[in-house]
């Protein structure tokens, strides 16, 4: 994607837009809890919302109320633990999600952290993921793990960027998007999906069924459903300033 293309195919508008967080508006941080939106980011988006008429939504692996924590006091539309929880423009919910569903698997997962020390466990309620970032030789045995415990389960392996997650099949972020598409002011409208990761990947399937845009923001070179690419967060972030000056 050339600078000024978004702009150019994806009007505020006519279109929908759907972000995610993590590497695509905002740099991986090593702790989940240390990512913060800069007020820049906040007043970008809080004025790309007013021109879209409120059509725009985050979505994003993290749980609605985390979200909230970057971005407040902003709150938008969400889709949150990939489509588990939804936030409508109303603030009504669908899909609350089922934190019982992983009791099953809590035990043997504890189990497996306690053996191996530099592991990081984050437990979202309806997904738990474990994080590899400091210590990136255990991804294999990890990825192995978990892929026994879903199969036991019945639940699903979300793979990202040196991290990996249960939870719940069903759940995933094409999905969520398409829940929050069926509502106004999404409705009608041409989806845009902007994201960095595997755990985007359903997303751009669903956007590109639907005619719409899909971005992913990353190096050239992997392989992705979506049809542009952005190389990082920064320039994602140019590229909305730029699609808010047009509009």
């Amino acid at each position: 994607m050339q600078p000024g293309d978004l702009a150019r195919i994806a009007s505020l508008s006519s279109c929908a837009y759907f972000l995610d967080a993590d590497g695509t508006l905002l740099d991986i941080m090593p702790r989940p809890e240390d990512v913060v939106a800069d007020d820049g980011l906040r007043e970008l988006l809080a004025e790309l919302a007013f021109v879209a008429r409120g059509a725009l939504a985050l979505v994003s692996g993290r749980a609605i109320k985390d979200i909230d924590r970057i971005f407040a006091p902003l709150v938008f539309p969400a889709a949150g633990l990939h489509g588990a929880e939804i936030r409508f423009p109303d603030r009504s919910r669908s899909g609350s999600p089922n934190d019982s569903a992983m009791d099953g698997v809590r035990p043997p997962l504890a189990d497996f952290m306690t053996a191996h020390p530099g592991l990081r466990l984050e437990d979202k309620g309806a997904a738990l993921a474990i994080h590899f970032r400091q210590t990136p030789e255990l991804g294999d045995e990890v990825l192995e793990f978990l892929g026994a415990l879903a199969q036991q389960s019945g639940l699903a392996v979300q793979e990202g960027k040196m991290v990996a997650e249960l939870k719940q099949a069903h759940h995933d972020k094409g999905n969520g998007i398409a829940a929050l598409l069926a509502r106004p002011p999404f409705s009608g409208r041409k989806p845009v999906f902007i994201g960095d990761d595997l755990t985007d990947e359903s997303g751009f399937l669903f956007v590109n069924a639907q005619g719409g845009v899909s971005v992913r923001v990353g190096p050239a070179g992997i392989a992705s459903n979506a049809r542009y690419r952005l190389p990082d967060p920064a320039s994602v972030r140019a590229e909305l300033h730029r699609l808010l000056a047009d509009g």
